[in-house]
């Protein structure tokens, strides 16, 4: 079920197998684009850029540091923190430059991908022959730009607006509202040639499913982007995956959270959109899901069947970790905190500075603590016990994981129906008609699974929903929004200080200024 998107790298090695001249520029586009499966497999370069979401410099990256979800402090040994000319504690202060070097990565991930969409959206404008799989696929495409462009204006205030590659100078810059009216048209005018159920066929692949989770975003976060509210519209996009099937939803709430991000979770009922990774053909650090070696001390990685090294990077923010309710069992099934483990279940030991005197070692128990000091960006070190890592998605512990190249086999569902059912309750409570959610045996049992008591009509409120979409989905990318949407994310936190309302902006990378003397 990866094939699809694994296709290209399969059709260049196999390419480089056989020097015999073939002119395939002279086979004619309707004597190739036959069926939907070899216009999948030529779209295939529009999904690949997806891949770039796992890696260790990537939009998901940049989104969880600059949120108050994870810090790149300065490590014991002295890596990350202020180094690199800045780059974590500008993201961590929301000081961030055009030059900052996990900004550019974000950006490319939302341009390259538009641009891959543009390419083989002009490849297929070429094909005369019309028939239904052609228009599926055409489809697919043009409502995974959709969601390029809305990652990118969550980011930045005016962006380079472009539908062809074959257009003459340089894209210009568009605003938020024309960016937005164009992802809402593209939606719905594409919708209805989508595939409906999410089959085998259409894994990983844009569904009606995904179309209409898009949508939900946009109209949720509306009023930010364009300064209008949409509470109403993003309830009915949501409504519409809620009731897609019969009245019922092709989706559900899974039994185990933790089904979600298995290593081998593929087909997840609860997933709506899934980025597939693989140990084989995503080995790339540019491609690959590199999360073990962002995150996990180099300790830690034998002890746990990982057989190389680990940065020891990314932590959780200690306020970020105390928000969680104690009986909320999604604290521990997130992060990694406490007594420390190996692959048999054995409590693990650490070498330690003794406290008496430094220059002698002692030996402890692994025990790792989510608090430590805010001045570890700029002036200390945090220790080797100091800070949550993010242990959410099950590592390999069978040793396939060797070295800096090898990317992690969990597919990331980036998204999913629990973030869906969420959706819905947050848009009906702001349009008053909470009520309508109480009871809703979704949202019970998200609530439920986590360990917690269902919401009631007394407890169902913003600022516990909030609480609640933060800890459901910790570290899967969306929170910047959420933060921004709940009136949170000009406020101080642990190590950035209060800011004004051009945080919400971002700047144009340096790179792509240059690239483009319209953005400048």
């Amino acid at each position: 079920m990866k094939k699809i998107v694994f296709v290209l790298t399969c059709l260049a090695a196999a390419a480089c197998t056989n020097l015999d001249e073939h002119i395939y520029s002279k086979i004619e586009r309707d004597s190739f684009f036959t069926s939907e499966e070899q216009f999948a497999k030529y779209s295939a370069r529009a999904y690949s850029s997806l891949q770039h979401w796992g890696t260790e410099k990537s939009y998901w990256s940049f989104d969880m540091q600059i949120t108050d979800e994870i810090c790149t402090p300065y490590n014991p040994q002295g890596g990350w923190g202020n180094a690199n000319n800045g780059r974590y504690i500008e993201t961590q202060t929301h000081d961030i430059s055009e030059s900052n070097s996990l900004l550019e990565p974000a950006w490319d991930f939302c341009f390259n991908g538009i641009s891959a969409c543009n390419d083989v959206l002009d490849t297929f404008s070429e094909v005369k022959k019309d028939f239904a799989a052609k228009n599926r696929v055409i489809a697919e495409i043009k409502v995974l730009r959709a969601f390029y462009y809305f990652m990118a204006i969550c980011y930045w205030e005016k962006v380079p607006f472009a539908t062809t590659k074959k257009i003459q100078g340089y894209p210009e810059k568009k605003d938020r509202r024309f960016i937005f009216d164009f992802i809402e048209s593209e939606i719905t005018e594409n919708i209805d040639n989508l595939a409906v159920e999410p089959t085998t066929t259409y894994y990983g692949r844009v569904t009606r499913g995904v179309a209409d989770f898009v949508l939900a975003k946009l109209y949720l976060n509306a009023e930010f982007l364009t300064g209008k509210a949409m509470w109403a519209e993003a309830a009915a996009a949501c409504k519409d995956i809620m009731t897609a099937k019969d009245g019922d939803s092709y989706y559900q709430i899974v039994d185990q959270y933790k089904d979600l991000f298995k290593i081998k979770n593929e087909m997840c009922k609860e997933g709506i959109f899934a980025i597939p990774y693989s140990t084989v053909y995503t080995t790339s650090d540019h491609y690959a899901f590199l999360l073990y070696i962002s995150t996990l001390p180099a300790n830690l990685c034998k002890p746990l069947g990982i057989n190389t090294d680990a940065w020891d990077g990314y932590v959780g923010q200690p306020d970020f970790l105390d928000s969680y309710e104690s009986a909320d069992k999604r604290k521990a099934w997130t992060w990694m905190y406490g007594q420390m483990y190996d692959i048999s279940g054995n409590a693990l030991t650490i070498e330690m500075e003794s406290p008496e005197d430094p220059a002698v070692a002692i030996t402890v128990p692994y025990v790792i603590v989510t608090d430590f000091p805010e001045n570890t960006f700029t002036d200390s070190r945090r220790t080797k016990l100091q800070g949550a890592r993010i242990g959410k998605w099950d590592f390999q512990s069978d040793m396939t994981l060797t070295g800096g190249q090898v990317g992690m086999e969990n597919d990331v569902y980036l998204m999913r129906y629990a973030d869906v059912v969420l959706m819905y309750a947050e848009a009906m409570l702001r349009q008053g008609k909470g009520g309508e959610v109480v009871g809703n045996a979704d949202l019970d049992k998200i609530r439920t699974r986590a360990g917690l008591e269902p919401f009631t009509a007394a407890t169902l409120s913003l600022d516990n929903l909030y609480l609640e979409r933060s800890h459901e989905l910790a570290v899967e990318g969306w929170h910047r929004q959420d933060m921004i949407r709940f009136g949170k994310y000009l406020d101080a936190w642990w190590g950035k200080p209060a800011r004004t309302e051009s945080d919400y902006n971002l700047p144009i990378p340096k790179s792509a200024k240059a690239a483009n003397p319209n953005l400048k």
